[in-house]
């Protein structure tokens, strides 16, 4: 799902922007973004952070796996996930889900946690009930009626639940938090004499963190690209939901938007979409043009305030504004644009 993330052990933008860049943006502009993280990525603290990755993944699973609380198993079992760089999950997760199903199946986080990794793994799912649990008992959050097992497409009935549901959390900040504090105080695996151990550890932390999968909103984002009649109500109730995120997080709230934008054309949603989506472009490019660390205090941020603020305070604290100035266009005009829209690059 994450396949245009880009390089992490550079600088954010976050997990998010590269999911949104997947699905709104066009490929050349994601090869200029990646050229300035190739730089950093030749630093003596990336290329260990890149050698060592694997292992203090495989490191901190273990660790967490032993454990018999619900916030360690949580994160264990969210570590041990496919990522986008491993298509299977650790061996052994299984196990491990099963200890986390068993002993907190019935909590709404454990139960959301069972059922993302059902959704985001290639093989097919062994317990589809992770699903049934979820919706049961936590029905109220539209984003888990969209957790279908290996990212189904929902039924008609499913949106409608979605769309029916009182509020959307992706948990983001929560899921971010969980591992975080699973993490803290841990040390890189292996020392390296050419950089700091601190540094190394906290880069390898927030590595980790940002390839805990997200939810698989693409299934739903293309059922509603055409939605016609009680299906395109559906649709639109839910793009509310999504923008809407508890969380705070970015993706959600951008997908929301494209459904939006594509259903809603012309109306204030639309034009509110296409604002928000200039908001996000102007923030990701502040962060990226920053030469400034930031990156630990900004995932910090997420778990506290959400990520649409997080990022705006981060934005400030570089010097820069947290929403675009009036009039302000990006010089590549295809990043404000939905795909079928975009005009080919020019060569």
């Amino acid at each position: 799902m994450n396949f245009f993330r880009l390089h992490r052990g550079a600088r954010p933008p976050a997990r998010s922007m590269a999911l949104a860049i997947a699905i709104l943006t066009c490929t050349s502009a994601i090869a200029v973004a990646t050229e300035a993280d190739a730089a950093l990525a030749a630093t003596p603290l990336a290329q260990a952070a890149a050698r060592l990755q694997s292992d203090y993944r495989h490191q901190q699973w273990q660790r967490l796996s032993q454990r018999s609380d619900r916030d360690s198993l949580v994160a264990a079992v969210l570590l041990g996930m496919a990522t986008e760089s491993d298509a299977k999950p650790l061996r052994g997760n299984v196990d491990t889900e099963q200890r986390l199903a068993a002993a907190f199946g019935q909590d709404p986080l454990a139960a959301f946690t069972l059922a993302l990794a059902c959704e985001v793994q290639s093989e097919p799912c062994a317990h589809p009930e992770y699903y049934d649990t979820l919706v049961r008992i936590a029905g109220d959050n539209a984003v888990h009626w969209l957790l279908l097992p290996n990212a189904a497409t929902p039924s008609d009935a499913q949106l409608h639940a979605a769309a029916s549901a009182d509020q959307a959390d992706s948990h983001l900040a929560e899921v971010i938090g969980i591992v975080r504090a699973a993490l803290a105080d841990q040390p890189a695996p292996a020392s390296s004499s050419d950089v700091d151990a601190h540094a190394l550890a906290s880069l390898l932390r927030r590595n980790a963190v940002d390839q805990v999968p997200l939810p698989k909103f693409a299934p739903t984002v293309v059922l509603c690209k055409t939605a016609v009649g009680e299906r395109r109500a559906d649709c639109i109730e839910l793009a509310h939901h999504l923008i809407g995120d508890r969380s705070g997080a970015i993706l959600t709230s951008m997908l929301g938007g494209v459904i939006l934008r594509r259903l809603a054309k012309g109306t204030p949603d639309d034009a509110a979409a296409k604002e928000s989506r200039r908001s996000y472009v102007w923030l990701s490019q502040q962060l990226e043009a920053s030469k400034a660390a930031y990156q630990e205090q900004l995932q910090s941020e997420v778990v506290d305030l959400g990520e649409w603020e997080a990022w705006q305070r981060c934005a400030e604290r570089l010097g820069a504004l947290r929403a675009p100035p009036a009039g302000w266009m990006p010089q590549n005009p295809n990043l404000l644009l939905l795909s079928e829209d975009r005009r080919p690059a020019a060569h």
